[in-house]
């Protein structure tokens, strides 16, 4: 999937204008309106209708769903690092202890 390179939305390629500069550079625009915006040399920074633009409460509640199982994922690899460092130590306290004792015999 391209991304406008007027307004910065990703959409999908059949839906979407391509077009290509005599320089041989590809612009992909997303909607006549950004490629004529484009035209005209206005940038996406000062236009109001791109920086109005918000994340649909869809959006925001899947990216927090996503940081929520990388957080997960994270905290769950943390803990069997843990466990592998703890039954690590343990073995060892384990040996060295019979190593003792059979030293002493």
């Amino acid at each position: 999937m391209p991304r406008c390179d007027f307004c910065g939305k990703m959409y999908d390629t059949h839906k979407g204008i391509t077009f290509v500069l005599k320089d041989g550079k590809i612009l992909h625009f997303c909607s006549s309106k950004c490629r004529k915006n484009n035209k005209l040399g206005r940038k996406p920074e000062k236009v109001n209708w791109i920086r109005k633009e918000k994340k649909s409460k869809k959006e925001e509640k899947e990216e927090l769903l996503q940081e929520a199982r990388e957080e997960a994922e994270e905290e769950k690899i943390a803990k069997e690092i843990e466990e592998k460092a703890e039954k690590a130590a343990t073995a060892s306290e384990s040996e060295n202890t019979k190593e003792k004792e059979q030293k002493k015999e």
